[in-house]
């Protein structure tokens, strides 16, 4: 089974690259989702999360708020938080490769915004960057703004400087896959890729 890695900036349509890979047939572990399943309500972080940062889980649910502000204030707080999801998130993440083999799959996604950065990306046989133009990123960031405020342009461009450069991601990929045209454009893509590789393996 081979396994292919998807990543990409902030609001770059790795999310619709995504959809078209599972719409193809292609399991997807998400990892954003797995984070929210494991801090939902039941979820195995939070237990660890409360012994760490008491006061955060209240009546068996997560506080966002109030482990957002602990992670802006206090240096160390977002480490120790790394230190609790990783392990579960990797956990998690081998269950569904235990599941995609078991089933024979031909190929998986691992959808995992920091693939590069937490080097997930030497497990990958391929890596799949989702790419927009800087223009359509920050116009969709600013339109994801919380309380349905619009945020600043500002604001936008400072988060999207905190990421790896476009150009660090172009280097370490081995295909873009271009979303800034139509998600037409995007799903042909991911179907040449996957025939492809269907016609390789």
């Amino acid at each position: 089974m081979r396994i292919i890695g998807l990543t990409g900036g902030m609001a770059a349509g790795k999310s619709t690259v995504a959809t078209l890979f599972r719409r193809a047939g292609v399991p997807v572990f998400d990892a954003d989702a797995c984070v929210r399943r494991l801090q939902g309500e039941g979820g195995k972080a939070l237990p660890l999360i409360e012994q760490i940062f008491p006061g955060t889980v209240v009546e068996g649910r997560l506080d966002r708020g109030a482990l957002r502000e602990i992670v802006r204030t206090r240096p160390d707080a977002l480490k120790r938080l790394e230190a609790i999801m990783h392990p579960l998130v990797r956990a998690e993440r081998a269950r569904f490769l235990k599941q995609c083999r078991a089933r024979k799959e031909p190929f998986c996604v691992f959808d995992i915004p920091l693939l590069m950065e937490i080097g997930e990306d030497r497990r990958c046989d391929l890596v799949v960057v989702a790419e927009a133009p800087m223009s359509t990123r920050l116009s969709r960031i600013r339109q994801r703004g919380r309380s349905g405020a619009r945020m600043s342009m500002t604001d936008a461009k400072r988060l999207l400087k905190r990421q790896m450069s476009d150009h660090e991601r172009r280097r370490r990929a081995d295909i873009v896959i271009r979303t800034g045209l139509s998600r037409g454009h995007a799903a042909r893509q991911v179907h040449a890729l996957l025939h492809r590789l269907r016609e390789a393996s």
